[in-house]
C-alpha cells in the first residue's frame, strides 16, 4: 500500500512539473537520466580493455562513493596483478599451491598482456608512433586520435525510474545541443541502455559540444537531459625510463621449465645441426663454477612441443625462433609500458569522472636526456633496424600541429653539454619547428614529466655501485644509458648544467605547445637504497644480483651515491621553487614553476632494491633459478612459476628480476654470447621502478593531477 502511495505521489509531482512547464517542453528532472561515456580512455580500441581497469575500480574503492581510497591505484594494481594460486607468499609456495595452470599463467603474465593489441599505436612495424587516426569501437570507426570530432555514450534510466517503469518500453531521442534536428525515436525496453555513438565534440567550445537528450516513459511522462557533454582532456606524457615503464614488458617472457641456456658457444657444435635433440649439451664440472652459466631459457613452442631435431643453439636460425618470443612493449623501441605511471594516472582520470574521455600521448623513452631524448632523436632500446627514436617534442609537434600551409616557427635553443670528463661545458644549439598557435590542433590540458636523473649520469652512477670494475663487461656498459660506471664525483659537476636544461623545457613546452608551468607535474625521483629496515643495502652484496658473477652491492660506493642523489633531488627542487639555500644563480631563477611530485618518496625508504619479503626473511627466493649442469630439478622453484608483477616489498627491479621479467639480448649479436647473460640482466630493467611502484607513484600524482584539471586551489592543491 505505502509502495503504491509513494509510486503515485511521484507521479503527481512529475505531472505537475510538466503541466507548469507545458510552454517550454519536457521536464529537466535531475538524475532520472544517468549517462557516461563508452571507452572514455581513447588509447584503448574497445571498451572491453577499458572495463578490465572499470571493473578493478568498482572492486577495490569500497562503500563510499563519495571518498575514494588514497591509495586507489594501487588497490587497482593488486587486485589485477595478484597470482592466482592458493599461497602466493613466495614463488615456491605458489607453485606448490596452483590448482589451474592455465588460469594462474594468465595472472603471471599480468593484466597489461591482455590490452596491448588494444592500443592507438603502432607497436609492431617502424617507425612506432602514436596513431594520427584509429579504429575504435565495435563497428572499427576511424577517428582523428588528438581531435575527435565526437564520442560514444550510454544513456538510461536511474534505478528509481526503472522500477517504477517495469518492463514496459521508452522512446527515447536526442538534438545537437549547437542545433540541428532531433534523432528519430529510438524505442527500448526502460530497464536498457541506449548507447549514442555520435556526441558532437568541439575542442575549446562547450557550448557547441553535446546533445540534449530526452525520453519518454509510460503514460506519455517526458524527462529531458539537456547538458550532455563530455570532457575531453588532452594529456602529454614525456621524460626517461622512471616514467617509460622500463623493468615492466606489457606481456613478460615465458620461461621453460625443461630447458636450460648456457651462455657459452664453445658448449655447442652446429656442425651436425640437422641431428641435435632438443636438450642442451651438458657441460662438466671441471669447468669452475659452470653452474653460474646455466640459466632458464624463454619458452619456445617449436622446441618445448617437438621431438626434434631443431636449430642448433649457436645458430640463426635458433635466434629467429628465440626473438619470437621476446617480451612484449607497448614501444619496444623505447621500453615503454602501460605500467608506466603517466599511463595510471590517464587511466585514473578516466575512472573517476564517467563523464570524462582522456587523450593520451605517452612519448616516455628509456634512456632520455633533455638534449637526447626531448629535443634530439636517440637510439632505440632494442635496435629493430637502423631507425632512431624521434625526438619527443618533434613527435608531439607531428600529433598537435595542423601543419595548414606548412608555416612553422623555427626556435633555436642552446643546450648545455659537458666536455670529455665533464670539467667544462659547451652549448648544443638545436632548432625546433613549432606550430603556430593558431594552427594548433587543441590545448594540451596536462603533462606528467620524469627528466633530468639521465642528464647527470645517475644510470652509470647506479651501475658504479655494484660494479667493481667493468672488465669483460664493458660492452655491456656502453649501451646501458649510454654511460660507462660514472662515478658520484662526475656526476656532480653535471649537475651544473641541469637548470639549463630543465629551463630549455619551459621554454619549449609554452613556446611550441602553449603549456603554462602550472599545468606540468614534474615527478622526482624515487630512491632505491634502502632495505626492509631503512639501512643501506650491500650487506649480503650478491642479493637479488647472482644472474652474472661480478655483480655484487658495494655498501661504500652505494653510501657515495646516496649523498649524490640526495644532491640531485635537492637541486630538482631548487629548479622547482627556489627557496634559501638553493644556488643564486639557476637559470630558471625562482624556479619552472612547474608541480614538483616528491611525497611519494618516503614510501619507498624501507623498500629499496635489496629489502627482502617477510615471508622470505633470508632472500632464498630473490636468487637467481639454477640447475645442475647435468639437469634435476630447478632451484629454488621452477621458472614458469616466476611471478613479475607480485607483491614484493622490494619497489625495484633487481638484475635477477630482470632477466626473468624481459630478458633483452642485444640485436645483432649471437643469442648465446657470454656478454648477453649481464647484458639480458642490466639492459631489462634493472634498478628500476616495479609495476607495483609505479601505482604507488601514481596515487601520489594523482593528487596533483585532480588539483591541476579541477582547478582547485585548497590548501591540499599546494604546490610542493
Amino acid at each position: 500500500m505505502q509502495k503504491a502511495a509513494r509510486k503515485s505521489l511521484t507521479a503527481f509531482r512529475v505531472g505537475l512539473a510538466i503541466f507548469i512547464g507545458l510552454a517550454t517542453g519536457p521536464v529537466h528532472a535531475a538524475g532520472d537520466i544517468v549517462w557516461q561515456v563508452e571507452n572514455p580512455f581513447r588509447f584503448y580500441r574497445h571498451a572491453s580493455s577499458f572495463e578490465i581497469h572499470e571493473s578493478a575500480f568498482k572492486a577495490v574503492r569500497g562503500d563510499s562513493a563519495a571518498l575514494l581510497p588514497a591509495d586507489i591505484i594501487w588497490r587497482m594494481e593488486r587486485h589485477l596483478n595478484d597470482p592466482v594460486c592458493g599461497d602466493p607468499s613466495t614463488p615456491a609456495s605458489c607453485q606448490a599451491s596452483v590448482h589451474d595452470y592455465h588460469r594462474f599463467n594468465e595472472s603471471r603474465l599480468g593484466w597489461a598482456a591482455r590490452t596491448v593489441n588494444d592500443l592507438c599505436y603502432e607497436r609492431l612495424q617502424l617507425p612506432r608512433h602514436v596513431l594520427a587516426t584509429c579504429d575504435r569501437g565495435p563497428n572499427r570507426v576511424p577517428e582523428n586520435y588528438v581531435l575527435p570530432t565526437s564520442h560514444s555514450i550510454g544513456v538510461w534510466l536511474s534505478p528509481e525510474r526503472q522500477r517504477e517503469a517495469g518492463d514496459a518500453q521508452c522512446s527515447w531521442r536526442w538534438q545537437p545541443r549547437a542545433g540541428g534536428s532531433w534523432s528519430a525515436p529510438a524505442t527500448k525496453p526502460c530497464s536498457d541502455k541506449l548507447v549514442i555513438e555520435h556526441v558532437p565534440y568541439v575542442a575549446r567550445d562547450q557550448a557547441a559540444s553535446g546533445v540534449i537528450v530526452e525520453v519518454v516513459l509510460p503514460g506519455d511522462i517526458s524527462i529531458s537531459e539537456p547538458n550532455v557533454v563530455v570532457e575531453d582532456l588532452l594529456i602529454v606524457a614525456l621524460g626517461d625510463s622512471f616514467a617509460s615503464g622500463e623493468g615492466n614488458p606489457d606481456k613478460p617472457i615465458t620461461l621453460s621449465a625443461s630447458n636450460q641456456i648456457i651462455y657459452d658457444p664453445s658448449q655447442y657444435d652446429c656442425a651436425g645441426e640437422a641431428s641435435l635433440q632438443r636438450r642442451v649439451p651438458a657441460v662438466t664440472m671441471a669447468v669452475p663454477n659452470a653452474e653460474r652459466d646455466v640459466l632458464p631459457m624463454r619458452y619456445i613452442p617449436e622446441i618445448e612441443r617437438d621431438s626434434g631435431p631443431h636449430p642448433c643453439r649457436a645458430s640463426a636460425a635458433f635466434r629467429q625462433l628465440f626473438d619470437r618470443v621476446s617480451a612484449e612493449w607497448l614501444s619496444a623501441d623505447c621500453h615503454r609500458s602501460q605500467y608506466g605511471y603517466p599511463i595510471r594516472v590517464a587511466l585514473e582520470l578516466a575512472l573517476e569522472d564517467c563523464h570524462r574521455a582522456i587523450t593520451l600521448i605517452p612519448l616516455p623513452c628509456s634512456g632520455s636526456t633533455v638534449t637526447e631524448g626531448l629535443f634530439m632523436s636517440r637510439e632505440p632500446r632494442e635496435r629493430s633496424g637502423r631507425t632512431k627514436v624521434p625526438a619527443q617534442f618533434a613527435q608531439l609537434t607531428d600529433l598537435i600541429c595542423e601543419r595548414r600551409g606548412g608555416q612553422m616557427n623555427p626556435v633555436t635553443y642552446a643546450l648545455p653539454a659537458p666536455r670529455a670528463g665533464g670539467q667544462r661545458f659547451d652549448s648544443v644549439s638545436v632548432t625546433m619547428n613549432w606550430c603556430p598557435e593558431g594552427h594548433r590542433k587543441r590545448d594540451i590540458d596536462l603533462v606528467l614529466l620524469s627528466i633530468g636523473g639521465n642528464d647527470v649520469g645517475f644510470s652509470g652512477v647506479a651501475a658504479y655501485t655494484f660494479l667493481e670494475s667493468v672488465g669483460d663487461i664493458a660492452p655491456i656498459l656502453s649501451f646501458f644509458e649510454g654511460e660507462l660506471e660514472t662515478n658520484p664525483a662526475q656526476a656532480e659537476r653535471y649537475l651544473g648544467m641541469l637548470d639549463r636544461r630543465i629551463k630549455a623545457v619551459k621554454d619549449a613546452l609554452k613556446t611550441g605547445f602553449g603549456v603554462e608551468p602550472a599545468q606540468v607535474i614534474h615527478t622526482s625521483y624515487e630512491p632505491l637504497q634502502n632495505d626492509e629496515n631503512g639501512d643501506l643495502c650491500g650487506l649480503d652484496p650478491a642479493l637479488g644480483m647472482d644472474v652474472r658473477p661480478g655483480f655484487q652491492l658495494n655498501r661504500g660506493r652505494l653510501g657515495e651515491t646516496k649523498h649524490f642523489v640526495d644532491h640531485l633531488l635537492n637541486r630538482l627542487a631548487c629548479i622547482s621553487k627556489s627557496t634559501p639555500g638553493c644556488p643564486e644563480n639557476l637559470a630558471t631563477r625562482s624556479g619552472t614553476g612547474f608541480r614538483l611530485v616528491v611525497d611519494h618518496q618516503v614510501e619507498f625508504m624501507k623498500r629499496g632494491i635489496c629489502a627482502r619479503d617477510s615471508t622470505d626473511p633470508n632472500g632464498l627466493m630473490m636468487a637467481m633459478l639454477r640447475r645442475l649442469p647435468g639437469g634435476g630439478d630447478w632451484r629454488p622453484y621452477q621458472p614458469n612459476f616466476f611471478t613479475p608483477y607480485s607483491h614484493h616489498t622490494r619497489l625495484f627491479r633487481t638484475p635477477n628480476d630482470a632477466f626473468l621479467t624481459a630478458n633483452t639480448h642485444r640485436d645483432g649479436t649471437l643469442v648465446l654470447d657470454t656478454l648477453q647473460q649481464g647484458f639480458a640482466a642490466l639492459y631489462s630493467g634493472a634498478l628500476h621502478p616495479t609495476a607495483e611502484a609505479h601505482a604507488i607513484v601514481a596515487d601520489h600524482v594523482m593528487k596533483h593531477a585532480r588539483c591541476i584539471i579541477e582547478k582547485r586551489t585548497t590548501a591540499d592543491c599546494q604546490m610542493q
